[in-house]
């Protein structure tokens, strides 16, 4: 999972992020197997810093309270170094505390949320050692106190609708590193231990039967700080054995049924008219579970908003139920950034990936964009804008994907699609164009699905012309003997269901329906 520039992401092939390149030097570290490079790592997480004293989750995008958990820990515990400019990191965990006592996602975040206040303890923990936080620890403890419901777990935050062993995995562990516990203590304890059946490992939710590894890592966590351990720890290490994968890493769900919602889409798009497809239906609906309004990537995880959208689509173009819009939209408002953006799952910063694949879904959904707060998401477009096209956060680079992305933002704010729109999209996006076919991420590099994906679904979408020869030449070089396609020419091996669902529509010569990536 390493890159080049001294990260590493959390699929190959990605670009690093803070949040895979922690996981992956922790797990190594505990290994013992030792972290390669130090100082390419260390010279990377230092591009993830910016200029208001956090740190982001890739270079250029907005400081958030996830991301600078993972780098303050990442200096500590993988690197044994102190965090650079301390003084900038204790100003920006100061200004996370909000009116009502709790910490929020970023300095003027417009809610609490006890993960935020786990990450911002636990970085200040990294960063300062045992030195008073500086916050108002009353009003603080008090606030994630308030969270706990009268079954004894906690949750989320004030408008949460359920108690949950993420959320409350979270807020033991805060209020650990801030020098106290729950309130009710006992109470919290024994609805930790009933979220384990006789015999099983844990899940998450009350009235949710199928225990995943995320449930265990919370219910683990928590018990372990409150002193206390499973009733039965030998079940659950069974369950997490059944977990690994034959190339030996890990997934949510014992593997015979560890389905996501990415690659269920992705078969339901690639599937034959006459192919019986109610299953993954059913399948994709039950991805929106009660307790969190937008569909999760696995249930038992968070909801995330490209599985949202790629759900969604799929379940228009097979013919399918749809699910339940207003539920979908007013997870989509309270996902809305402060400066307009969407990051892809509640508390990240903003991306132009994210940002679109919110306004798509609300396009796929029949919805307008005045269903969000347009002029707020209009500014962080315009703050993604140059004059060779669109960035993926206001600080990094342009790509053609990221571009295309933007034209149809645009679209879908102002309506544009004449001549005006046309003309823009030409001049923008044409020197993305290969000799190979297809559309290279940058000027002049080899060609990609992703990038000629998103190219010709802008294009179709303004009413562009889309040079059918050059994406037949593209498709003859990703499609493989067997059917499936390759991400590139260069690659020649199958890249998997998202792969072969994307090379598919392209290959029909049928409108694209809006699938980000």
């Amino acid at each position: 999972m390493r890159n080049s520039d001294g990260g590493y992401a959390w699929q190959k092939g990605l670009a690093s992020d803070v949040w895979a390149t922690y996981y992956c030097t922790q797990a190594l570290t505990d290994l013992g197997a030792g972290v390669p490079s130090r100082p390419e790592l260390e010279q990377w997480l230092a591009t993830t810093r910016d200029a208001s004293g956090g740190f982001a989750m890739t270079p250029g995008q907005r400081a958030d309270v996830w991301a600078t958990y993972y780098a303050a820990r990442t200096h500590a515990e993988v690197l044994g170094t102190d965090v650079p400019r301390p003084d900038g990191l204790r100003d920006w965990l100061a200004g996370l505390q909000r009116p009502d006592g709790g910490l929020g996602w970023y300095p003027g975040s417009k809610d609490s949320d006890v993960r935020a206040c786990y990450y911002a303890a636990t970085a200040w923990r990294a960063g300062f050692g045992d030195a008073a936080p500086p916050w108002d620890l009353p009003a603080l403890t008090g606030w994630l106190d308030g969270r706990q419901a009268p079954a004894g777990g906690f949750v989320f935050h004030a408008s949460a609708r359920a108690d949950d062993l993420w959320a409350t995995f979270r807020a033991v562990r805060a209020l650990a590193a801030l020098g106290t516990g729950p309130r009710r203590e006992a109470d919290c304890v024994d609805w930790i231990t009933a979220r384990q059946p006789p015999g099983g490992s844990f899940t998450r939710w009350d009235d949710y039967p199928d225990a995943d590894v995320w449930a265990a890592f919370s219910a683990v966590g928590a018990l372990q700080t409150l002193g206390h351990r499973p009733r039965d720890t030998g079940a659950v290490v069974a369950f997490l054995k059944e977990c690994e994968l034959p190339e030996g890493g890990f997934t949510y769900r014992p593997v015979a049924a560890a389905g996501d919602s990415l690659a269920t889409s992705a078969l339901l798009l690639a599937s034959r008219a006459d192919e019986p497809s109610q299953g993954l239906a059913r399948w994709l609906h039950a991805a929106h579970l009660p307790y969190e309004d937008g569909v999760m990537y696995m249930p038992g995880r968070g909801a995330e908003v490209r599985c949202t959208l790629w759900a969604v689509s799929a379940l228009a173009a097979a013919g399918h139920e749809q699910l339940d819009a207003d539920r979908l939209v007013s997870w989509l408002r309270e996902l809305q950034n402060s400066d307009g953006g969407f990051g892809y799952w509640h508390g990240r910063a903003s991306d132009m990936v994210a940002t679109a694949s919110a306004v798509d879904l609300l396009a796929a959904l029949g919805r307008r964009t005045d269903a969000l707060d347009a002029p707020a998401l209009r500014a962080f477009l315009d703050a993604c804008r140059t004059d060779t096209g669109y960035r993926h956060s206001p600080g990094a680079a342009v790509t053609a994907a990221t571009t295309a992305q933007g034209l149809r933002l645009v679209h879908r704010l102002d309506g544009t699609s004449g001549s005006a729109a046309r003309e823009a999209a030409e001049r923008l996006l044409s020197p993305y164009a290969s000799r190979l076919g297809g559309y290279g991420a940058t000027s002049r590099s080899v060609p990609d699905l992703v990038s000629t994906y998103q190219v010709v679904l802008t294009r179709q979408t303004l009413g562009s012309p889309v040079d059918q020869p050059a994406l037949e030449r593209f498709l003859d070089r990703v499609r493989l003997a067997d059917g499936t396609y390759a991400w590139s020419p260069l690659g020649r091996r199958a890249g998997g269901p998202l792969a072969a669902a994307l090379g598919t529509l392209l290959d029909r010569g049928t409108p694209l329906p809006a699938l980000n990536l």
